[in-house]
């Protein structure tokens, strides 16, 4: 292709002239694309296809025309053609109109008299008009048809306005909506949360209460959030869908309000603001409330119990965050459009902040209550329980006015407290022990005090740094007019409070905060100062984060004056009403309040320092008229109460460290000559020292002097100590020196030692004199300890090479006898092997490793040979295994051929899979108990054993077959009869039993199965609906009898407990073998161990129980919180749980648990009189109803063997169905009409119960 061709059709402006084949070859390719593209075929076939796709459109809109109007038609009664006449005389009648009457729409005013506020009448206005426009809208097919009909309607301002009145209608009756749900929630209609509640109250069966005097409706005076709190926590309440709801609909309604505002005047639609006021208002009044109730509670606290305080701490933390956040949420709504569109009216109480901030107060009261009142064990967590708070107290100074002030102040009070606390513990602590423990407690004192100091002095340290917001200057010798100048030449301004200035107290700022109002009172009225971000619905959310210190701009600050003489002020001035604060500020002094601490604070200190630098035209410095103030303060907090607090703790820090200095020199003297001290009063010295100087580096002038008088005499005790105490070829008092020295060293530094007095100082010189003669007597001068070392290894070295000389003889005889015949080789071998080492050392050490083999082989050998053991499986010897070889040689050790299956469970001993029996094709459970997981626990074999014992006793339908057990060396495996229908509790999961028929079933079968356990002596002592399982027709099978107990004849009894060797019974608490079963199934009698009672009766209960739970959905006890309360109900017991309301359960049904429930055990039924209970005899004779009706429409070909059903009736008519299953399964299909199976019904595997419920 030529140049021109590429440069015709090149895609670039510019031609590009190829410089290899290969540029070339894609040049021509991209040309090529470019000729394709724009060749006139391409664009024929688009404009071909794109008119073929617009008719196949219209076609398919015209088919669904057609099929819209056909059905409307066969609706109507009407042909296509009346119909369509009819749609286009209604279009000419009605849909120009309504069009119209939206474009010129405009709510009507409220007429006098008529009772009607504006919203009502404007609502019913926008629904009339609406509702026409919808008649419109259904005269045709779609809305493409009805802008091409009527172009009017898809324009942008018709279809605003129908936006507008939709948003506006959907608002308002939502808000309305939201608000009598609240109404109806509360049961007032001024949403008053804390007004009595209207509703009677009810009795325990659920009927209103009548006054016996005049039979009226007693009422329920508790309030609606004293409700709240009872059935559900504060947070969860705010949680429910509908208090969200409200939060999303207040935030739709501003935003539909601020945009759509012109529109809304247009149309005369009155705003939402009044409308909105209950529903903003509801959630800080529900709060406010709570935190009153709360606050109520806690006012009557008078030294709690730790627990108590730990809840309340909890609950006031949670209502106090959730409060803070609905505040923030609040001001969120609350800030006005600029547009002016949005003015919504107070909608919170004035005193919602004196709440929180009372709240507050109690908060820090219960905080000092669990730190004074906790074991020691809290001890070493103190500032970790007040560190866990700073969320809460950033919420609170970000959200509530005076907040920051009051964290602040309380803070500071609480951690000198702890300060003080540990300084008195500390100083009393040591005068508290005699000699004999004296090392002893002295460590542990020093162990203790040393963290819990070190974490209280690093709290106080981030308190002091956090809250050290301001400066402070003089303005002795300063010209004041200079001054003012230079502030108003950069750009400060004024701030005009109308309070501070009848004081004589201005208040001046910099020009970036010219703009921030909210911003300037901050800064003054709060202690400190929390990042703030921004959620997504507006609210604002504290930060943990430092403020960024980079953005040196941005730095904002306030100067406050407390001027002697009037100036005059030339620059800006802003009017800012502010409450009067004490600043507590002398005559004289300038204030620099920081938006923040620490690096915030010196950046406002260097750009306050700016002020004082004057520059000429060319930009060089010159002197300023007015130079920089004298900082007479470095930093401090500006509000008076907190730098109280602050200097507090300063001097509490001050005295631990004076205590910890001197304590030295008290523990000193008590420990002289108590032998092994030495260490203890090492560490004691190291700790004073470190922790003084560390305490010194932020003292003040005036306490500095005085302490480093302490410190010197501390080096002095502490050189003394190295050289009158200390052993002096103890390797340790080296170091322990140096130690010292450098410390003595330290601390005399610069003048300080000019200024000991003379009897100190040659005191030191003489120890420090003392204590190098210690060190040089360590030392290795000019190498001598070195030679003599040297000399003595040299000679013990020729002592070795002498020995190895001598040696080689003895190798040439030992190898001589190695090759002679009858001769022992292995002790040779070894010699020569060991004589191989050239090396002395070498050799020795083998021979020595070789011996100590030999003589662990032969020990080995010795062991085997006595025990026998070579070969055997199983010791029997030991305890763990006897059980096992019991079991390897029980009867029920069978042998089948079985497969594993799919996993079913995990127990606490082992997993359960599914079997199947491959000899008889049925399906089983299979327990495998592998031996590794039981190790430690040799009791669990026997207990294994008499388990199986028991189920080995027992064959009824109503209790889990079992088939015998398969012995392996490192696991046994359990055969017993599966269970399709999983556990009675699984079932339960899903809510109580509906049908009382069922629970008669279910209840029929349990009794039959006690009756014969206890015919066979057998208490089963835990029934529990986990212990009872359902086949897959429904039949209530008994499993778990590792809790069983075996009564002979003789009345003696064998426990069967998978417990422990039972322990001494102790006061007032039942024996360990009698305790055993679930605690709010077990009876009284067993939580007591009394061993009256009838045979079984305790299974008796567990068994009401059961009943309870399966008519009521709820365990019984369910009231209380855990197991001890329950235990503990139980076994003071003079009532039985609570029963089933009447619309859970018959009255006779009812009876029936209470006979089951009767507290004496003497008295209590057992299952063979509970069959005759009227309950039961209902049922029967409901059953034996239903069997004659069977019996005689469809009797099965073979019935079941009566003996094994003779006493198991319910299980004895499921069989019958079972039967009459298998026959149908079995039978021949009919040729005409095929009959379904019954595999269809049970194919979902639901166990369901054996026979209908209706009986």
């Amino acid at each position: 292709m030529s140049g021109d061709a590429f440069a015709a059709l090149n895609l670039d402006s510019e031609f590009l002239e190829p410089a290899t084949l290969e540029e070339r070859e894609r040049l021509e390719w991209q040309t090529m694309l470019a000729s394709v593209l724009a060749g006139d075929i391409l664009k024929s076939e688009k404009t071909r296809i794109a008119v073929a796709l617009q008719s196949s459109a219209e076609h398919q809109n015209l088919l669904h025309a057609n099929i819209w109007l056909g059905i409307r038609a066969k609706l109507h009664g009407r042909t296509e053609d009346d119909e369509r006449k009819r749609l286009e005389e209604r279009r000419l009648r009605t849909v120009d109109a309504v069009i119209s009457e939206i474009m010129t729409f405009r709510a009507g005013d409220v007429r006098e008299g008529s009772g009607l506020c504006q919203h009502t009448v404007a609502l019913k206005n926008v629904n009339d008009v609406l509702h026409r426009w919808d008649i419109a809208l259904s005269l045709y097919p779609n809305l493409k048809t009805l802008y091409l009909d009527k172009p009017s309607t898809g324009e942008g301002s018709f279809q605003a306005r129908c936006d507008t009145l939709n948003t506006w209608a959907s608002v308002l009756t939502s808000v309305r909506t939201q608000t009598d749900l609240l109404r109806k929630w509360t049961g007032s209609q001024t949403l008053d949360v804390t007004q009595p509640m209207p509703s009677p109250r009810l009795s325990n069966n659920g009927r209103p209460l009548h006054d016996s005097r005049d039979g009226s409706p007693v009422a329920d005076r508790t309030s609606f959030v004293e409700r709240v709190l009872k059935e559900d926590s504060i947070q969860r309440t705010f949680e429910k869908a509908l208090l969200t709801t409200v939060h999303s609909l207040i935030g739709t309604a501003r935003d539909a309000q601020v945009n759509l505002a012109p529109i809304f005047r247009e149309m005369n639609l009155p705003t939402f603001e009044i409308e909105l006021v209950p529903l903003i208002s509801f959630p800080t009044k529900l709060v406010q409330a709570s935190l009153r109730l709360r606050l109520e509670y806690v006012q009557k606290l008078k030294d709690p119990e730790v627990l108590i305080i730990d809840q309340m701490i909890d609950d006031l933390k949670v209502s106090i965050g959730l409060a803070c956040t609905l505040k923030r949420q609040y001001e969120a709504f609350l800030a006005p459009d600029p547009g002016g569109n949005w003015n919504l009216p107070p909608c919170i109480s004035e005193d919602y902040d004196h709440t929180v901030l009372e709240a507050l107060n109690f908060f820090f009261k219960l905080i000092h209550w669990k730190l004074k009142g906790s074991p020691k064990g809290i001890y070493f967590k103190e500032t970790d329980v007040l560190e866990a708070q700073w969320a809460t107290f950033n919420d609170v100074s970000l959200s509530t006015a005076g907040g920051a002030s009051l964290v602040a102040e309380q803070l500071c009070a609480l951690t000198n407290k702890l300060m003080v606390r540990v300084t008195n513990y500390f100083e009393t602590q040591l005068r508290k022990m005699n000699d004999e423990q004296l090392v002893n407690w002295y460590s542990k004192i020093l162990d203790s005090v040393r963290l819990r100091s070190r974490k209280l002095q690093r709290f106080a340290r981030v308190l002091t740094q956090r809250f050290s917001n301001s400066a402070e200057y003089t303005l002795e010798n300063v010209p004041l007019d200079h001054f003012i100048a230079a502030l108003v030449e950069t750009d400060h301004f004024l701030v005009y409070t109308q309070s501070f200035e009848e004081e004589g107290t201005y208040i001046v700022a910099p020009h970036s905060l010219r703009d921030r109002p909210d911003a300037i009172r901050r800064l003054l009225l709060e202690a400190f100062h929390v990042q703030e971000l921004s959620a997504d619905d507006g609210s604002r959310m504290a930060d943990d984060n430092e403020p960024d210190v980079d953005d040196y701009d941005d730095i904002g600050y306030l100067l406050v004056l407390s001027p002697r003489s009037r100036f005059l002020w030339n620059g800006l001035v802003l009017m800012l009403e502010m409450p009067k604060l004490d600043l507590d500020l002398k005559d004289n002094r300038v204030r620099l309040i920081a938006d923040g601490a620490q690096q915030r604070l010196v950046l406002a200190k260097d750009q306050f320092a700016e002020i004082f630098l004057a520059v000429d035209e060319d930009g060089e410095l010159v002197e300023a008229a007015c130079g920089p103030l004298t900082c007479i303060a470095e930093q401090q907090a500006h509000l008076p109460a907190v730098n109280r607090e602050l200097r507090k703790i300063v001097r509490a820090t001050n005295r631990l460290a004076e205590s910890f200095v001197d304590s030295v020199h008290h523990v000193r003297n008590a420990l002289r000559g108590v032998k092994g001290c030495q260490e203890l009063l090492e560490n004691w010295y190291l700790f004073a020292s470190e922790y003084g100087q560390h305490a010194q580096r932020h003292m003040d002038r005036s306490n500095l002097m005085k302490f480093n008088r302490l410190l010197i005499k501390l080096a002095i005790s502490w050189v003394s100590f190295i050289c009158d105490d200390c052993d002096p070829n103890d390797r340790k008092t080296f170091r322990w020196a140096v130690n010292a020295l450098e410390f003595a060293l330290h601390r005399t530094r610069r003048n300080n030692i000019l200024q000991l007095p003379s009897d100190q100082f040659e005191l030191l010189r003489q120890k420090v004199a003392s204590c190098m003669t210690l060190l040089i007597s360590h030392f290795d001068i000019l190498g001598a300890r070195s030679s003599l070392a040297q000399q003595e290894k040299e000679k013990q070295e020729e002592v070795l090479r002498q020995q190895a000389l001598n040696g080689r003889l003895i190798d040439d005889e030992a190898f001589s006898r190695s090759c002679s015949p009858g001769t022992d080789n292995d002790d040779t071998i070894v010699i020569v092997a060991s004589r191989a080492y050239r090396d002395p050392s070498v050799r020795i050490f083998w021979e020595k490793t070789t011996r100590a083999l030999r003589d662990l082989e032969g020990r080995r050998a010795n062991l085997g040979s006595e025990h026998r053991m070579v070969g055997r499986v199983l010791d029997a010897e030991k305890p763990e295994n006897r059980s096992l070889v019991f079991l390897a040689s029980s009867s029920s050790n069978i042998g089948i051929r079985w497969q594993q299956g799919r996993f079913i469970g995990a127990g606490a001993f082992g997993s359960v899979y599914l079997g199947v029996n491959l000899d008889s094709g049925s399906l089983m459970a299979v327990k495998e108990i592998k031996f590794q997981d039981l190790s430690g626990m040799p009791n669990l074999y026997s207990q294994i054993k008499d388990e199986l014992h028991v189920m080995e006793m027992l064959h009824h339908p109503n209790v889990v077959e079992y088939y015998g057990i398969e012995v392996h060396r490192d696991k046994v495996y359990i055969f017993e009869e599966y269970c399709q229908g999983g556990s009675l509790a699984a079932l339960l999961e899903h809510g109580r039993i509906e049908d009382e028929g069922i629970i008669q079933v279910y209840t029929m079968q349990m009794l039959e199965g006690l009756a014969y356990l206890h015919s066979q002596g057998i208490v089963h002592r835990d029934i529990k609906p986990d212990n009872i399982l359902l086949d897959h027709l429904g039949v209530i099978k008994f499993v778990d009898f590792g809790a069983a107990k075996i009564f002979a004849k003789n009345q003696r009894s064998i426990q069967l407990s998978r417990r422990a060797a039972p322990e001494p019974p102790q006061l007032g608490v039942p024996k360990d073998d009698s305790l055993t079963g679930t605690p709010m199934y077990m009876s009284p009698e067993m939580i007591k161990n009394d061993k009256r009672g009838r045979h079984g009766a305790m299974d008796i209960w567990s068994m009401g129980c059961v009943v309870l739970e399966c008519s009521t959905g709820k365990k019984p006890w369910s009231n209380l919180d855990n197991e001890w309360a329950i235990m503990f109900q139980i076994g003071v017991a003079t009532q039985h749980p609570p029963l089933p309301e009447p619309g859970q359960l018959s009255d006779l049904g009812i009876n029936f648990i209470k006979q089951c429930l009767t507290i004496d055990p003497v008295r209590r039924p057992t299952a063979a009189e509970l069959t005759d209970h009227p309950w039961m005899l209902e049922f029967r004779e409901a059953l034996r109803s239903y069997e004659e009706a069977e019996m005689a429409n469809n009797p099965p070909n073979e019935m079941p063997p009566q003996e094994e059903y003779e006493s198991a009736t319910v299980a004895r008519q499921a069989a019958i169905n079972q039967e009459k299953e298998i026959e149908a399964i079995t039978s021949q299909s009919p040729v005409i009409s095929p009959i379904a199976t019954p595999e269809s019904e049970s194919a979902s595997g639901t166990p369901s119960p054996p026979l209908p419920g209706s009986f």
